[in-house]
């Protein structure tokens, strides 16, 4: 529904921040109360001042269209480090992330105004992708779009709201939600760290939870991190503990796991999966649009108004070289041509042949203004200097996610792999990577449909996933 944009925030004094500007879509403001539920989750986040939450710094209209100033993350999400790390996260690394969260929700679940009545916020919406994790070590929870609270303006469509694979029981009925309907959201967005799936991927295991049976979780965890799931994760909200509580019991499951603090475990982990730090001068395009933000009225209501303008693009330095002016002249004594430098830009290819440049005596006879224009011819067996080639920049890296899904009566239930790996399961929306995967159908009695070339682009959203058919 939005596009996010990485500016400059800048102030007198020479103060500068960087910041993303996340600006909603012309196409999504038509929806009936989308403008207001987007300046909602932006009046929600801007009540929590936390480090484990991404901070909102502004809002407002830009050329008619809501607008969020956010604090900008040199990072990734938590399902890209996912796929980065080969599907699963160690444990420790997971532990780490997780119980920020758990301290980022506990901090919302506990909000309250000047008169110390609570905002009663819930994010219902945790999942690795909306836990945001700097190269920094820092982790932020984000996107707060369908968070409710005590006095949200507009109300989210009907229906279940949230991202299917990390519901709570209640979610799914429709029933009240509180704090602990993000503690079952974060022990499924754990479990899905550490064996790269939620046990929810199965909709069949989904209905049996919502019958009253305890979630099936991977044999292979150590069982103190078993009870830590099974507690966060029981069917009724009240047997569940508290986001605050669930920090307590997941710092005691990673404090004798590590032997160094917990920032520096994470940042050497990150070094491992890091790209390499790109450029930061502005390039080309950014000379060129030279886009800038500015206040045009402050509006008839709560809500300011800002405007777009293409500023004067500061040029970039030019790079100097020496073409040549050639100046017929005679010299003392003969006829010839004098070459004379003089700077311009760059008009040459770079692998011109090089040309000896001669001084003209101070005695030189003046220049007939009609006379020839005489260019020296470089023999062919000179010498000409070799530049070296330019290296091809690196081929695109695809990052970000898209979706696909596998529908069908006869499908439902079969597993989906992508790239060998079982990603989920008919006919539930599958994230992955964009890109090209190679996608196969497993029906429930064991048959393979045969795999197909499935390829993911950024077309392929949650509303538009791609729908490959067997």
């Amino acid at each position: 529904m939005a596009e996010v944009f990485e500016a400059e925030l800048v102030g007198d004094l020479g103060f500068v921040r960087k910041v993303a500007i996340k600006r909603m879509l012309a196409s999504a403001v038509a929806e009936p109360s989308a403008a207001q539920r987007f300046l909602d989750e932006a009046r929600i986040a801007s009540r929590l001042h936390h480090a484990n939450v991404v901070a909102v710094v502004d809002l407002g209209l830009l050329d008619g269209l809501p607008f969020q100033v956010l604090e900008y993350v040199d990072g990734i999400d938590a399902q890209q480090l996912l796929a980065r790390a080969g599907g699963t996260l160690p444990l420790e690394i997971a532990l780490v992330i997780a119980g920020d969260v758990a301290h980022a929700l506990d901090h919302a679940h506990t909000a309250v105004d000047a008169a110390g009545l609570p905002f009663g916020i819930v994010h219902r919406d945790v999942k690795p992708s909306n836990v945001i994790v700097s190269w920094a070590g820092d982790i932020k929870l984000g996107d707060f779009g369908i968070a409710v609270a005590r006095d949200r303006t507009a109300l989210t469509a009907t229906g279940i709201v949230g991202t299917h694979g990390f519901l709570a029981p209640e979610q799914r009925t429709r029933a009240p939600v509180d704090g602990r309907t993000d503690v079952f959201a974060l022990g499924l967005t754990l479990h899905a760290l550490i064996t790269g799936q939620t046990p929810f991927a199965d909709i069949e295991v989904e209905a049996r939870v919502l019958a009253g049976e305890p979630v099936p979780l991977d044999p292979t965890l150590p069982d103190d991190i078993r009870a830590l799931l099974a507690h966060a994760l029981a069917p009724a909200r009240a047997d569940r503990p508290s986001a605050g509580a669930l920090a307590e019991a997941i710092g005691s499951a990673l404090a004798p796991r590590i032997v160094r603090d917990a920032r520096s475990l994470l940042r050497g982990f990150l070094a491992q999966h890091a790209p390499s730090r790109p450029s930061t001068r502005p390039g080309a395009l950014d000379h060129l649009l030279g886009i800038e933000v500015v206040l045009a009225d402050e509006g008839a209501g709560e809500v300011r108004r800002f405007a777009t303008v293409h500023a004067e693009p500061a040029p970039a330095p030019p790079k100097r070289r020496w073409p040549l002016l050639l100046i017929p002249a005679l010299l003392a004594g003969a006829g010839g041509i004098a070459y004379v430098a003089w700077p311009t830009r760059a008009v040459a290819p770079i692998d011109a042949a090089p040309v000896v440049v001669a001084p003209v005596p101070p005695d030189a006879a003046p220049v007939p203004a009609d006379a020839p224009l005489v260019v020296a011819e470089v023999p062919a067996d000179a010498a000409a200097v070799k530049h070296p080639p330019r290296k091809a920049p690196p081929p695109p890296r695809s990052e970000g996610t898209g979706y696909l899904v596998v529908t069908g009566e006869e499908l439902i239930g079969a597993a989906v792999t992508v790239d060998g790996a079982v990603a989920g399961y008919a006919p539930n929306l599958i994230e992955v990577a964009l890109g090209h995967h190679r996608v196969d159908v497993v029906r429930r009695d064991g048959t393979h449909l045969g795999a197909k070339d499935v390829e993911v682009t950024t077309f392929h959203t949650r509303n538009r996933p791609a729908h490959p058919s067997w």
